[in-house]
């Protein structure tokens, strides 16, 4: 009963991913038919060997990451207003209607004033806040609060994923030598926090000097409030290291880190912005989703695997 409730979990989630994907692509194809030039090539004139896909797929991916990206945390400027309403052309909403609601308020709220990159990032956070649900109910990985990788994969959009991956790691080095040191310091629990944050200082502002001496460029226009969030992030790891082990503290770590790189790859996607944009109602879907995992009460995936040497026990 457990197995078939996690497949019927798998199902879903799937069918909400493959959903948003095929209104991603829809998108994009309409995109490249309005293009001056297209590029096509047949895959049957040559074979294609499982070698040069993983090699085109790492290479996309290390494109994503690597790739220069429009901050969604500033209103778009001119140039970008212009393709936000040329895109906007090809759904035109004119009438309110209950299936079109949303897509009504978003083309409304666009043409009232509201940046389009503000309302992407919006609708972004349930659909990064089912992800994290998912991750944590049914495959059992731990991690920080909900809010902690949302709010990580914005400041890595705002800041830059070089340079917010070098700020992150001088933020959890500074957490692991602060517990290190004083973990054997007979104070209490806030002013051993508040100790930590001195050294969270200091290696956040080493790591700024870093990112400036490799000329990253989105360094020199950076606020304190991505770097207030990055530094928000080694406060919770200090948090945690203080009640859990180093062992926990890097799995937990980890995941965090890792579930922020999704989201920052969910924001930094065009295919994605322009699917919000257009088709807003995707974002419904989490909630048969959300429905699902709050009844699913089985097994964690991490637990079928840590106990599946015991299934032979239980057999006999």
């Amino acid at each position: 009963m457990e197995k078939k409730y996690v497949v019927r979990l798998l199902a879903v989630f799937i069918f909400a991913l493959g959903t948003f994907g095929l209104v991603s692509d829809v998108t994009a194809q309409e995109t490249v038919n309005d293009g001056t030039t297209t590029s096509t090539s047949t895959a049957t004139s040559s074979q294609v060997t499982s070698t040069d896909i993983d090699i085109d797929t790492g290479n996309s991916l290390l494109e994503a990451f690597t790739s220069p990206k429009q901050d969604l945390t500033k209103p778009e400027e001119e140039p970008k207003k212009t393709e936000i309403q040329t895109l906007l052309e090809k759904r035109p909403v004119k009438d309110l209607g209950l299936f079109n609601f949303l897509a009504y308020w978003v083309q409304k709220a666009i043409s009232l004033g509201i940046p389009a990159n503000t309302i992407v990032l919006i609708f972004l956070i349930p659909v990064i806040a089912t992800l994290i649900a998912f991750v944590r109910v049914v495959i059992g990985l731990p991690s920080l609060e909900m809010l902690v990788p949302i709010v990580l994969a914005f400041a890595f959009v705002a800041v830059g994923i070089t340079a917010g991956l070098i700020i992150l790691s001088a933020v959890v080095l500074a957490s692991f030598v602060s517990r290190t040191l004083l973990r054997s310091v007979p104070i209490m629990y806030f002013p051993k926090r508040s100790l930590s944050h001195l050294f969270l200082a200091v290696f956040v502002f080493a790591a700024l000097t870093v990112s400036i001496i490799l000329e990253l460029e989105s360094i020199r226009d950076l606020s304190i409030f991505p770097v207030l969030i990055l530094t928000l992030l080694g406060d919770s790891i200090v948090s945690v290291q203080l009640r859990k082990t180093v062992r926990e503290t890097i799995l937990i770590t980890s995941v965090t880190i890792g579930l922020a790189l999704i989201g920052y790859l969910l924001a930094t996607s065009s295919s994605v912005r322009d699917a919000l944009i257009l088709w807003p109602e995707v974002i419904l879907l989490t909630v048969p989703v959300n429905f699902m995992l709050g009844r699913y009460f089985g097994l964690r995936l991490a637990e079928v695997l840590r106990f599946r040497t015991l299934e032979s026990y239980a057999s006999e």
